[in-house]
């Protein structure tokens, strides 16, 4: 029988771990006697409620793991709503079940995973990855880091690059899925919160294309969709990198896999070098980068996509990107100071990256 899934990460008891631990073969005979826990991603994890619980047992066994993430849907109901429409729960459940095995690029190992797409109940029990060194998306991505996550997303995507998985990715969405018209319909009333609270970051024209990019997104994504897609990550910014792996096998792991989505792997670059580095830094580097990666695209195998439609893609995916913000800053209630920060400094980042490449032109 199936296990009930917790409401609330304040729902789950140690009973329910130990039948979830137990459910998955991580734990084999040891039961969960208590735990403590640490809620965590304050201002981080947009969408989620996370917290690491430290676990007591009955007995001392093998691969029984000391402490583990507990990850959830958000309590805030637009947030929750927002991710729900998005399909965003649904997406990372069934990454960790059917997707991590082939990605050739590191990710926490997940002890449990349930979903409930009917009720908007999800549960991940994922690897504590607090030994690692977190990037902080206000402090900003070094050359030095841009250059490793550049690099590892290109391994990723050249691995997915028009090589058809079967099922076990078919459920990934493209841009024709209905997702984007939800998100179409859904951008009037976060666009004005958005512009309420941070519209005085915007410079005129700016927030003349903020107004009417609504009737536009679709288009702008259609821009993209063509026989050059890989699996891009969806949500490719500094908070979720990782530097590092816990076996030592890897020079980054990458969390939150919910917003997997079939685009050109200009998608994810571009929204990490549009939302994560300091302006100045994406100026003086960001040809390089992009060379570095349409690079390592080729090397991995990727020979039909060429430096000049790479750079076309990337402006694009910066002119899109500004959705980020505006969903960021006016469909989700920020959860603390850092959170209001953070939709402040990626407003101020993904702006100036539009301007500088004069990506307005590219509106439909």
């Amino acid at each position: 029988m199936a296990l009930p899934i917790p409401g609330s990460i304040d729902e789950i008891t140690p009973e329910w771990l130990t039948a979830a631990l137990q459910s998955s073969g991580t734990l084999r005979a040891a039961q969960v006697t208590g735990f403590e826990r640490e809620p965590i991603g304050a201002g981080v994890g947009l969408l989620g409620e996370l917290a690491r619980l430290t676990l007591s047992y009955d007995a001392v066994e093998a691969g029984a793991p000391a402490t583990l993430i507990a990850k959830m849907p958000t309590q805030d109901p637009g947030g929750r709503g927002l991710a729900h429409m998005l399909g965003f729960y649904e997406n990372e459940e069934r990454y960790y079940r059917e997707m991590q095995p082939l990605n050739p690029i590191h990710s926490p190992r997940c002890y449990y995973g349930a979903g409930d797409p009917a009720t908007v109940q999800f549960v991940l029990l994922l690897e504590d990855l607090a030994a690692l060194r977190m990037g902080d998306q206000l402090a900003g991505l070094t050359l030095a880091e841009a250059k490793v996550a550049v690099g590892e997303f290109a391994r990723y995507h050249a691995r997915f690059w028009d090589t058809p998985e079967g099922p076990q990715v078919d459920w990934i969405p493209g841009f024709d899925h209905p997702r984007w018209q939800g998100l179409e319909m859904a951008y009037p009333g976060a666009k004005d919160v958005f512009l309420a609270r941070f519209g005085h970051l915007l410079e005129p024209r700016d927030r003349e294309v903020v107004e009417g990019f609504g009737p536009q997104m679709v288009d702008v994504l259609r821009g993209l969709d063509a026989d050059r897609l890989t699996i891009g990550h969806g949500d490719a910014r500094m908070d979720n990198f990782f530097f590092g792996s816990t076996d030592g096998s890897a020079p980054m792991t990458i969390i939150d896999w919910q917003i997997l989505l079939r685009a050109p792997g200009t998608y994810d670059i571009g929204y990490m070098l549009a939302q994560s580095i300091d302006s100045e830094l994406r100026r003086d580097h960001e040809r390089d980068l992009l060379r570095q990666y349409h690079a390592a695209l080729v090397a991995g195998g990727v020979d039909c996509y060429s430096w000049e439609r790479c750079w076309e893609d990337y402006r694009r995916v910066l002119l899109f990107c500004l959705v980020y913000p505006v969903f960021g800053g006016g469909a989700i209630e920020p959860a603390n100071e850092r959170g209001a920060q953070l939709v402040e400094a990626l407003t101020r980042r993904a702006f100036a990256a539009i301007r500088d490449l004069d990506c307005y032109e590219l509106l439909p």
